[in-house]
């Protein structure tokens, strides 16, 4: 029999999950604390209550045997329910909770990079603005980059703050605080290991950010890096996984320096929004492989088939009719482009509505496609956008 698998959070990532395990024959329970995540509407099971609620996790506990997540900020004393309930041999979890509790807390994460001699920027600690600005900046250079330890994602929890300037000031919250690095490109390599160690990667990928949402706006595949970078961040990425003797699929988002240099950003234990486009660009999704990998299957052999971009589409209100409330995938916007629309109600500017993939026959022209759909997603009701 298929395994039945359990997951917390109940986001888009979460919605791709249940499709992908569905299509393998799984049973999908989902536990979310919001009634209308996105998740709701694939979901074989969908349990909205708070995710420390212990009826709800006795419930989940019931309706699977394999449990993973599609965010890191689980409660400490969930992902303490569940590792007890592993110990009695009622679920596996994957990845597993410890690496869980380590990687959400970005300033823990920070120190097992440093631990395991893997390439990051130096960083110090703060339990909140006490520390002056002043003795930063003589460390680390008058702007700095500063990451709540927990619950940061989409751009929330990050802001870059230059000293020099009047009315910059460091959040008073627990952190850390990180040199920043002009004229850096930000890459990503998404890679999923399996529970006999199996190891596939992605083809890295190139992020361009949104500077006042410090969000992501545009990945594209194959990142357009020498094959000499594209080995070396590849087999940090595995080596990373390795380590952490992960299961299922990882992020592990990097800086190239202008001299070249490989470091590595952050690492989301979980399906990421910059692995979007395997959906088209590749021969199997990120979502597959990671249910394969923590259902104990036989991962896929990779292929990325057609260069490819993926876009965010973040809320405005010029593109308020064109939001569905179920997920739909538009494929007519342009040729070559898929519009994945996550079923979330309109809300606040720069929500993540959907994404828009595109394939073509070069990096170039997939962004052109991708940004032409975008348009005319924001455009009025009957005009064409420009």
């Amino acid at each position: 029999m298929s395994p039945r698998l359990g997951i917390i959070g109940g986001g888009q990532l979460a919605l791709y999950l249940c499709e992908a395990a569905q299509a393998l024959g799984m049973h999908v329970t989902v536990l979310s604390d919001s009634a209308d995540d996105a998740a709701r509407h694939r979901a074989d099971e969908y349990i909205a209550e708070a995710l420390d609620s212990v009826p709800a996790l006795d419930a989940l506990l019931a309706g699977c045997d394999v449990v993973t997540f599609d965010k890191e900020a689980i409660p400490d004393e969930t992902l303490a329910r569940l590792i007890d309930a592993r110990s009695r041999g009622l679920i596996e979890i994957h990845p597993d909770a410890d690496t869980l509790l380590m990687l959400k807390d970005k300033a823990l994460q920070k120190a097992w990079l440093q631990q395991h001699d893997l390439a990051t920027l130096p960083f110090q600690v703060l339990d909140g603005n006490t520390c002056s600005t002043a003795a930063l900046a003589e460390k680390f250079g008058g702007v700095l980059v500063q990451k709540s330890r927990c619950g940061g994602y989409d751009g929330r929890g990050v802001q870059v703050v230059n000293v020099l300037e009047p009315g910059q000031q460091l959040w008073d919250v627990p952190s850390l605080v990180e040199p920043y690095l002009p004229d850096r490109r930000e890459i990503s390599i998404i890679i999923s290991r399996s529970r006999a160690g199996d190891i596939q990667a992605y083809p890295p990928v190139e992020m361009d950010f949104d500077p006042l949402l410090n969000s992501v706006r545009t990945v594209t595949m194959p990142a357009v890096i020498s094959g000499k970078l594209a080995a070396t961040a590849t087999a940090l990425a595995e080596r990373s996984v390795t380590l952490l003797d992960g299961v299922g699929v990882f992020a592990i988002e990097m800086f190239i320096t202008p001299a070249g240099e490989v470091l590595i950003n952050e690492i989301s234990p979980r399906v990421h929004n910059s692995g979007h486009l395997t959906l088209d660009a590749c021969n199997v999704s990120q979502f597959e492989q990671h249910v394969r990998a923590v259902a104990g299957l036989p991962l896929v052999a990779i292929k990325q088939e057609s260069p490819a971009a993926m876009l965010n589409i973040l809320y405005d209100e010029a593109m308020r009719g064109s939001c569905p409330g179920v997920p739909v995938v538009e494929q007519a916007v342009e040729p070559g482009t898929r519009v994945y629309w996550y079923g979330k109600t309109p809300g606040s500017a720069g929500r993540k509505m959907g994404h828009i993939n595109s394939v073509a026959p070069s990096v170039n022209a997939a962004v052109e496609l991708a940004d032409r759909a975008l348009g005319k997603l924001s455009a009025p009701s009957g005009e064409q956008a420009a």
